[in-house]
């Protein structure tokens, strides 16, 4: 790069690599910790793994246990984030962290995956930016992708194929089946009582764990809920409460059995035909808008 040619932001670029990210002047590299790109990286996002030096080495190198030589893969420490949102003041950031406290209150620490937010100088250009990140913890587990659950057998043929967890896997299953219906309860309160959804539509924001917990990951897109017959859309132009809705009802309705009457209120006023039909032009608008 030639000494005058400006750099991009690193908010605009599609990815990271984890060089970049040890490159950037809020970032220690003298630290014990590797970035690694993560699995998944969301538009919101740029998203990585905080690995230490010593698991990188024994996922490349090796290791021998009972004569036989394997690579263990480096279970991350944390999962660090950077916004890509702009944010003109500190104001603005304050009201992000408003909205994920209100998911953790309502949730509770045991349903998401918790994190630290904290606000940074990126220096770009010889400019100085605030961003907003996360340090958020790392959940081991099976993505519950919504759009694949088809009946209430969904849990029995994950937890028998996936996790192969022996006799105690009907009593898993009961335990993840129960946890499930809380949180379902719980999104409905926080929808009611604050007038906020998380974003439960992306392929990866929820995670069922071997021992039957689930955990919503992608805890930083949380959007109004409004009862005016109007279909909202997000920061990037994608309906996310209604579609956030849709999987309320795949899990109540699918999932757990518990298929709601057509009287309930969340459901008349976001599943009716007309709506679901706006909503899935919407959709179609949004993801050709990414090619």
């Amino acid at each position: 790069m030639g000494r005058w040619e400006k750099q991009t932001d690193i908010r605009d670029k599609k990815s990271l690599s984890g060089q970049e990210i040890m490159d950037l002047n809020f970032i220690n590299d003298a630290g014990p910790y590797r970035f690694r790109k993560f699995y998944r990286s969301g538009l919101r996002s740029h998203i990585f793994e905080v690995l230490s030096h010593e698991a990188v080495e024994q996922e490349l190198s090796g290791i021998v246990k009972d004569g036989v030589k394997f690579f263990p893969r480096a279970r991350p420490k944390k999962v660090f984030r950077i916004f890509r949102n702009r944010f003109s003041e500190t104001g603005q950031i304050f009201d992000e962290i408003k909205k994920y406290k209100i998911l953790l209150n309502r949730l509770g620490p045991e349903m998401i995956a918790r994190s630290e937010e904290f606000i940074v100088d990126y220096t770009h250009n010889g400019k100085k930016h605030i961003l907003l990140c996360g340090l958020q913890e790392y959940i081991d587990g099976e993505i519950l992708d919504p759009w694949k659950i088809v009946d209430s057998k969904f849990l029995e043929n994950l937890f028998y194929t996936t996790y192969k967890i022996g006799n105690n896997t009907d009593k898993i299953i009961a335990r993840a089946r129960k946890n499930i219906r809380l949180f379902t309860e719980r999104i409905r309160k926080m929808i009611l009582t604050d007038r906020y959804i998380p974003d439960l539509a992306g392929v990866g924001n929820l995670v069922l764990t071997p021992a039957g917990s689930i955990q919503l990951v992608d805890i930083n897109n949380i959007v109004p809920v409004e009862f005016n017959g109007i279909v909202s859309v997000d920061d990037r132009g994608y309906p996310s409460c209604d579609v956030s809705v849709h999987v309320l009802f795949i899990l109540e309705g699918l999932l757990l059995s518990h298929p709601p009457g057509k009287e309930d209120p969340l459901y008349r006023e976001f599943m009716s035909p007309r709506r679901k039909k706006e909503v899935k032009s919407l959709e179609r608008k949004f993801y050709e808008r990414l090619k």
